[in-house]
């Protein structure tokens, strides 16, 4: 393996599953961001994922129907298990070896999380992809990479997501938007940006695990990005 980083911490949007349908899944667009994956895992890369589940249901949706917002919490945390069993496959027919686990019991269909397995798994060379966020209501699936690259020892938290890396402010508004090549974490939490949950930050900045934010829609940016090509933006 050439040089960069070991294990990596991968967190994928449940939005970014959806492509142009923008809700549900899109197998061309599975199938392709598995691919990006896989080009890094080939290289001898172990990566972790979080997927999150927006694509299927969102909290704050569920909550609109009447039910209590930690029950929409919850309704939430179930989708990220449909988005990880979707992603495992298109994993498997890209000839990667992939597993799921979940942040709490779901009987048969995945395993539990458990820290030295995962390890293990991960040294296997197997593809881990966590869901049910961090098994708990009120916190994102940002906090829940954070808290499984923790747990994983992953030198790197790869945030893919549908914007280049960290703005100054919204680049989708803000013509003018300035990109950050790197940012402390002390100075992404004072200017409130939100590209990543402050949450995650507060994590990774107690444990002093670098975070990349790069466009997962650019062809090859997670490969790069792990074999430590400057690609997106750096919180360190």
């Amino acid at each position: 393996m050439s040089t960069g980083y070991r294990r990596a911490l991968v967190k994928i949007s449940g939005e970014a599953f959806a492509g142009e349908r923008r809700y549900g899944l899109d197998p061309l667009r599975i199938s392709w961001i598995a691919g990006q994956v896989a080009l890094a895992s080939r290289e001898g890369r172990e990566v972790g994922l979080v997927v999150g589940g927006g694509n299927i249901l969102r909290g704050t949706s569920a909550a609109s129907v009447g039910v209590p917002p930690i029950v929409a919490d919850e309704m939430g945390m179930i989708a990220t298990l449909l988005n990880a069993m979707a992603f495992r496959s298109a994993l498997e027919r890209e000839g990667i070896s992939a597993l799921c686990m979940s942040a709490f019991p779901v009987g048969r269909l995945m395993e539990t999380f458990d820290r030295d397995s995962a390890v293990a798994h991960l040294a296997a060379g197997r593809v881990l992809i966590f869901a049910g966020g961090t098994g708990n209501p009120c916190f994102t699936t940002d906090s829940a990479a954070a808290l499984r690259a923790v747990e994983i020892e992953a030198e790197v938290v790869v945030k893919a997501t549908q914007v280049p890396g960290v703005y100054d402010k919204d680049p989708k508004k803000h013509s003018d938007a300035i990109l950050f090549e790197t940012i402390s974490y002390a100075e992404f939490l004072s200017r409130g940006l939100t590209v990543m949950d402050a949450a995650s930050v507060e994590i990774l900045a107690r444990r002093k695990i670098p975070a990349i934010v790069l466009d997962l829609h650019q062809d090859g940016n997670i490969k790069r990005a792990l074999a430590g090509e400057r690609v997106g933006s750096m919180i360190i």
